[in-house]
Formats: C-alpha cells, structure tokens, sequence
C-alpha cells in the first residue's frame, strides 16, 4: 500500500513538472521580448521556474497555468529590472505595463504566432531550415556554421538576415489575412 499512495502522492508533481516544461520556450520567448539579452532572459527564466516551483501548492486547479506562469514571469521581470537598475536608465514599471498585454492575451498571442512560424518555416528551402536550426535551435555561432559551410561570417549573417525577415514578413501577412493585426 505504501508505493500505490506514494504513486498517488506523486501524480501532482509530475503533473506539475509536465506543465512547467510545455511552457518553457514561450516563458523563454516573453522574457527575451521584454528583456532582448540572452544571459539576462536565461537569469529571470530561472527565477520565474524557482518561484512557479515554490508556489505549486496556490496554483488553482482549474484555472490556466499559462496565465498563472505569465503573470509569475512578469512579476520576475520586474523585480529584475527593479534589481537592475542602478547606474542605468530604464523604463518604470508603469511604463512597462502600458507597454505589455494581459498575460492571458500574451500566451494566447504567442501561441498563435509559434503555429503560424511552424507554417512559415516549413515553406522555407531545406538548406535554409538547416541553416536556423544550427543558429537558433542549436545555438551555434555564426563564425562556427560560416566554418562547416565553407562561406564567410558575412555571407552566413546576411543569409540568416534574409530568411529573418522573411520569416517575419510570413508571419506578419498570415496575421494580417487572420485578422490579427498586432505582432
């Protein structure tokens, strides 16, 4: 009986943990839009995942963990920028809640925005997929890819450049034809 109540036990962590790392990269994605550094996002993310593990226990079943999660990772946000702030000029928090949506709209939007560059991604050439998977999924450096690929950092750069944009302007125009105008 004690390892079939230890099983039931445990059922809510790993529901719990299954939640928490289905919402990792669109946490990543809001922080890194709101921040723009990598070490910086990677830092609040951190803090955002210790802070959504140490409050499993006021998380109402029933409700939507994004929104939950969203507004733990906004709260982060702030307290960083609040931590960051000497000797720098930032914005207040009044600004950036003028200038961020509802939690819930922001999930919702970047949900929407993943599905429509999954679509866009799969019309780009296979060499070009390959190309932003080493950068982006694999996070290699440009000089390292420009190496394998036997081209220059420069012509590498402007190839990732070029199917950036041509990722965005995808993206932009599904919007657009959806009715969402907002990016």
């Amino acid at each position: 009986m004690d390892r079939i109540e230890a099983i039931r036990n445990a059922a809510p962590a790993f529901d719990l943990a299954v939640e928490i790392a289905a919402i990792q990269p669109r946490l990543y994605g809001y922080i890194l839009k709101r921040l723009a550094d990598r070490e910086q996002t990677l830092e609040v993310l951190q803090r955002t995942n210790l802070v959504i593990c140490d409050k499993a226990s006021q998380y109402q079943h029933g409700s939507s963990f994004t929104a939950w999660a969203f507004t733990i990772a906004k709260l982060q946000l702030m307290a960083y920028r609040k931590s960051e702030t000497s000797g720098r000029i930032v914005f207040t928090d009044q600004v950036c809640d003028l200038l961020d949506r509802p939690t819930t709209q922001e999930a919702h939007s970047v949900d929407e925005r993943i599905a429509l560059l999954k679509r866009c991604l799969d019309r780009l050439a296979s060499q070009d997929i390959e190309l932003v998977q080493k950068r982006y999924r694999d996070g290699q450096p440009i000089a390292k890819i420009a190496i394998a690929l036997s081209k220059s950092v420069d012509a590498v750069g402007m190839r990732l450049s070029r199917i950036r944009r041509q990722l965005a302007d995808c993206v932009r125009q599904a919007m657009n034809r959806e009715g969402h105008y907002e990016i």
